[in-house]
């Protein structure tokens, strides 16, 4: 039976997600919510609209694969979700997400692509960028 899965690209003022169904493996940007208190109500909605199964969350190392200050917040907030949701927390490592995105960003612009049009569209990018990578992997 395929399930619905849910990648998330945290970030201080946005967090981007992005959705994939198990049986089709394929990642796509679903949307970009502000990181305020909105943010766990608009989720929740989210969560039970798709029936989702479980949360892929990207976890910033830098190159060397050490953590930082941004990776704290981000296991802080895998807590959250875990206590908010019970559902299953994987993380997946997310150097040069961000940079691909800005990447396909830039090339669907070039392209004249609608949904290029707003930079935020970036953050779901990352998301679906950091999905499909757990989907390629397992």
């Amino acid at each position: 039976m395929p399930e619905y899965v849910l990648g998330i690209d945290f970030g201080t003022k946005r967090i981007g997600l992005a959705v994939a169904q198990t049986l089709t493996r394929q990642a796509n940007p679903l949307k970009v919510l502000n990181n305020n208190q909105q943010f766990w109500q608009e989720l929740q909605q989210i969560i039970a609209e798709w029936q989702i199964k479980q949360l892929i969350v990207g976890l910033p190392l830098d190159m060397d694969g050490e953590e930082q200050e941004v990776t704290r917040q981000v296991k802080n907030f895998g807590k959250k979700l875990k206590h908010q949701f019970d559902l299953p927390i994987i993380y997946v490592d997310e150097r040069l997400s961000s940079f691909e995105a800005e990447r396909q960003f830039q090339l669907q612009r070039a392209a004249g692509a609608s949904k290029a049009k707003n930079k935020q569209n970036i953050d779901a990018m990352a998301a679906q960028i950091i999905l499909q990578s757990w989907l390629d992997y397992h």
